[in-house]
């Protein structure tokens, strides 16, 4: 019986020093998470939707939502679309414009660029109600 005892201490030690080395080696070659600082997170995008470097034009996708809904784009200005959470998303014009992305998954992006003025509307089909809206100026 004490040789059993110690048998199944022995592994349960043996188990646990290896269940530490894989969470270790797991992580240090995961990447980093992304910065705060990136112009694709809803976090640091301005109300208007406007990057900060004026030259596109940024929403995210996060909590089944974009970020934000709403934005102001000037003909030949690029927006840009990241999905910014592991639930797939796509992009597709329902009004004012033809455009459509595939399946967006976790930090894919999508692109588009008006080429006139006017109201456009979009929406995720993949989820009901997440809908989003562009006045393209001159």
């Amino acid at each position: 019986m004490h040789r059993l005892l110690i048998t199944g201490l022995a592994c349960l030690a043996l188990a646990f020093v290896a269940g530490c080395g894989d969470d270790e080696d797991s992580s240090s070659s995961s990447p980093p998470p992304p910065a705060a600082t990136d112009p694709a997170a809803p976090e640091t995008a301005p109300e208007t939707g406007s990057s900060a470097s004026g030259d596109a034009v940024s929403v995210g996708m996060k909590d089944i939502k974009f970020v934000p809904e709403s934005i102001t784009a000037k003909v030949g200005q690029k927006i840009v679309w990241t999905n910014n959470e592991a639930v797939p998303h796509n992009v597709t014009a329902t009004d004012g414009a033809d455009f459509e992305s595939d399946t967006m998954q976790e930090n894919d992006t999508f692109e588009f660029t008006p080429t006139e003025a006017g109201t456009i509307k979009y929406s995720c089909t993949i989820h009901s109600g997440q809908d989003g809206e562009i006045e393209v100026t001159q």
